[in-house]
């Protein structure tokens, strides 16, 4: 009878053993979800701020300067007045930034889930749980960084960063150096 126990329990102890694995794998698939957007989102964001300040400064030094030639050539009133249309122009150049910085996010999501598998052995040093641990020391009543996110939410956190928001700014600097210590990935070799 001891014997037809042991039987009976061992199942039951592969079950168990079964489940927890399938807990940790799924654990793990959502640990790596998570460093991966972690790091997507974060530079995302940190992209999408530079390169608006840049569409702003391009756009701004294209009007001083062809101002200058206007005002040169044609006085005073026809450089404040090419001046002003190219600064109307701001808006579709930022339009056409926030398109291509929603390209690149999308790009990045699709490129980072056809890799992952290849991705998820780098990803087992623990230094990469720091960014999704800084995350979830914070609240902004918004998705968080840690999950995809769509253009509307970055948006709001770039917002947050471009508005000097002081504990998105805090976690932010965490974020960005975090990022700074990231162990490299491989580089493939090429064929030979």
């Amino acid at each position: 009878m001891c014997g037809s126990m042991a039987r009976k329990r061992q199942p039951e102890t592969e079950n168990q053993a079964t489940s927890v694995k399938d807990e940790i794998l799924s654990g793990k698939i959502d640990r790596t979800q998570k460093i991966m957007n972690a790091m997507i989102n974060t530079s995302i964001i940190l992209m999408s701020t530079l390169m608006g300040g840049f569409a702003q400064l391009m756009v701004e030094t294209t009007g001083a300067m062809a101002s200058g030639m206007a005002e040169a050539v044609g006085g005073k009133e026809a450089g404040d007045k090419v001046n002003g249309e190219i600064k109307q122009k701001l808006p579709e150049v930022d339009e056409k930034m926030k398109e291509m910085i929603s390209d690149i996010r999308k790009d990045v999501y699709v490129q980072l889930g056809q890799k992952r598998k290849e991705i998820e052995p780098f990803l087992s040093d623990p230094v990469f749980d720091t960014g999704p641990t800084t995350i979830d020391k914070y609240n902004f009543s918004l998705p968080r960084l840690t999950e995809e996110l769509n253009d509307d939410a970055l948006a709001q956190y770039s917002q947050l960063l471009l508005g000097e928001d002081p504990k998105f700014a805090e976690m932010f600097k965490e974020l960005t150096d975090w990022m700074g210590t990231l162990p490299k990935f491989p580089e493939k070799k090429g064929k030979e």
